[in-house]
């Protein structure tokens, strides 16, 4: 599950754990609260992100004014179940055609966030699903300080991308990892670390790096440098004055006596 301030580096890592756990014939669903955007596109699996998540249950909503329900209650019969909703005195009555339906709340056994320091960074995921974040074991990837490490499980590491810490992770668990997988991982280290340019790089991220090429990744073209031409030094034209004779004497001895010169 990823926050609603994904980021490509973030996304790369999710996609390359959501991979490998299908792999293991997991059910898995990538969560993000808000539609991908076009530079994500080249990662593989982006087409599995979603920004709904689940349908356990059912919603039934109508247009509400405060005060206007006098009670809820429900009662079956035979193979209907009715839910009754009595209106407080002097209320209108409810129109059908203001009443909508919806589906909501996540059936799972695990949740793991990616790059979330918080729970609620999680936005409508969090917001619409509390009870099953307070009931299910949570496991959480993330490098920022900020990280409130609320999960049973916290695979914090400040300093270090996302990816290169999918990469230990899926090393460290022995979990399933081919060319897509570490392609994904090795463009989230790449742009989170610039291409190894930030001062956070360090030998371990390039070990990393390593570890995925060896399993198949592979680097994006490179689009190449511009090469700008300098400016050309300025050419001063030669003047058409002839510049002054030196002297015949110029290179002889001189003698002085006094202040006169022989």
């Amino acid at each position: 599950m990823l926050p609603e301030t994904a980021t490509a580096d973030a996304v790369a890592g999710a996609l390359a754990l959501y991979l490998s756990l299908t792999q293991l014939t997991k059910n898995v669903t990538v969560g993000l609260a808000k539609p991908v955007t076009v530079g994500w596109s080249h990662l593989i699996g982006i087409n599995k992100i979603t920004t709904q998540l689940g349908n356990k249950n059912f919603v039934i909503s109508l247009d509400y004014t405060e005060g206007a329900i006098e009670k809820v209650s429900y009662n079956i019969a035979g193979a209907k179940f009715n839910l009754v909703i009595e209106p407080r005195s002097g209320a209108p009555v409810f129109d059908a055609k203001n009443v909508s339906y919806s589906h909501s709340g996540m059936m799972t056994d695990l949740v793991i966030t990616i790059g979330a320091p918080t729970l609620q960074s999680l936005g409508k995921f969090y917001s619409e699903n509390q009870t099953t974040f307070d009931e299910k074991p949570i496991i959480v990837v993330d490098h920022l300080t900020t990280n409130s490490q609320y999960g049973k499980v916290n695979f914090v590491r400040p300093g270090a991308s996302i990816c290169e810490i999918v990469a230990l992770m899926i090393q460290a668990t022995q979990l399933p990892v081919d060319s897509d997988i570490a392609t994904n991982l090795f463009d989230g280290i790449a742009t989170a670390s610039r291409n190894f340019t930030t001062s956070t790089v360090t030998s371990d991220t390039f070990a990393a790096a390593s570890w995925v090429l060896a399993q198949g990744a592979r680097r994006k073209q490179s689009l190449p440098i511009r090469q700008e031409e300098l400016p050309q030094k300025e050419v001063v034209g030669s003047s058409s004055t002839e510049a002054p004779q030196t002297p015949p004497d110029w290179l002889k001895p001189k003698i002085y006596k006094g202040s006169q010169l022989l």
